[in-house]
């Protein structure tokens, strides 16, 4: 599963044409601003997901001197049917498939899509939001339900923090806020057990043997996850008073990633946290595709960012044993040989420079 073909219109700064792409490797070369990151993006937002970054405005994506304010990206899928999906952003975002409207979710499920951004490369020493990132990404392909809960999880977040703030009681919200967070600790759980499984797999490019588990936000440690949660707002309620924020739930969540029993963040040169952190990623592809039957395309931003010679060998035949199609892309010149189809970007035009 992949695409065959993508043709962009009026995007960013990318020249108006159709790509045709490889089904397996394909990675984007040329300096820093010339487009290699909105190819990327692009791709994403045919598969479903919208911008790479978060609140960005449609009415930033135009750019190519067209006059017009309508972006049109089309992709063809890579399969017997070779279906065509369009999507077109003016006002608003408009998908469909074979002329027929399809929601952002249905198109998720029929072409998985997982991208990480070179923040996202950071999942080791990083923020929590990158780690939490990863869980979501994952649960949102495989468990239809996850993004709509996860949002009314956000929503409630934001009205106990302004009753928090006002100096009012939250008993109401922790009640109807507890089913949800209950949920989210249960699936991110079941999703860290399925990319741990995953991981063993990934022993090339791990330099040491690592776990991963899940540090609930703010909890008392119980087992239950329901229990835990009723019994966290219950110790915590004061210093939630205090801080006038909430300071127990899935928002505040944490995965700890460890190597021989000490956190990788400090054991690990930054060329092994890179390595630890492609093979979490790598894991997560392929627990995505025991769970759909499909094998997820990858978009990765400056893969090669901080690896050594020996470190990018191990990543290139790590990618070719997913045998799943991947869109990566690299500032950083390299001398081994690339398993896949090379194209040169510059200023928005695209060239393939090797097929391999």
């Amino acid at each position: 599963m992949g695409y065959n073909r993508v043709r962009f219109n009026n995007f960013r700064n990318i020249e108006p044409r159709e790509i045709k792409w490889s089904p397996g490797l394909n990675l984007l070369t040329g300096p820093n601003g010339s487009g290699k990151t909105n190819i990327l993006e692009g791709i994403n937002i045919v598969s479903g997901w919208g911008p790479l970054e978060r609140g960005t405005r449609s009415s930033s994506l135009p750019t190519w001197n067209s006059g017009s304010s309508e972006i049109q990206l089309t992709g063809q899928l890579d399969d017997e049917n070779g279906e065509i999906i369009k999507v077109k952003i003016s006002s608003r975002y408009t998908i469909k498939i074979e002329e027929e409207t399809i929601t952002a979710t249905d198109l998720r499920w029929k072409i998985p899509v997982l991208s990480f951004l070179p923040n996202d490369m950071s999942i080791i020493e990083g923020s929590s939001v990158f780690r939490r990132r990863l869980m979501d990404m994952v649960l949102t392909l495989i468990v239809p339900v996850y993004a709509t809960r996860l949002h009314d999880y956000r929503r409630g977040i934001k009205q106990k923090t302004a009753i928090l703030r006002n100096g009012g009681r939250t008993d109401l919200i922790d009640r109807a806020l507890l089913p949800l967070a209950s949920w989210i600790w249960k699936m991110r759980e079941e999703a860290l057990v399925m990319i741990s499984e995953s991981m063993k797999e990934m022993c090339g490019l791990l330099p040491h043997p690592t776990e991963i588990s899940l540090l609930r936000g703010g909890s008392g440690s119980l087992q239950l996850p329901e229990e835990d949660f009723r019994y966290s707002l219950k110790i915590n309620r004061t210093r939630e008073e205090v801080l006038r924020v909430p300071v127990v739930g899935p928002h505040r969540d944490d995965m700890l990633i460890t190597t021989n029993g000490t956190p990788a963040a400090r054991s690990l040169s930054r060329g092994f946290r890179r390595r630890v952190a492609v093979a979490l990623i790598l894991a997560a592809a392929e627990g995505v595709k025991r769970k759909l039957g499909k094998n997820p395309v990858l978009l990765l931003d400056e893969i090669t960012a901080e690896l050594d010679s020996e470190g990018r060998n191990i990543l290139f035949c790590a990618l070719m044993e997913r045998k799943t199609q991947v869109f990566a892309s690299t500032a950083e010149p390299f001398t081994e040989s690339f398993p896949g189809r090379i194209y040169g970007v510059n200023s928005g035009r695209v060239e393939i420079i090797d097929e391999n």
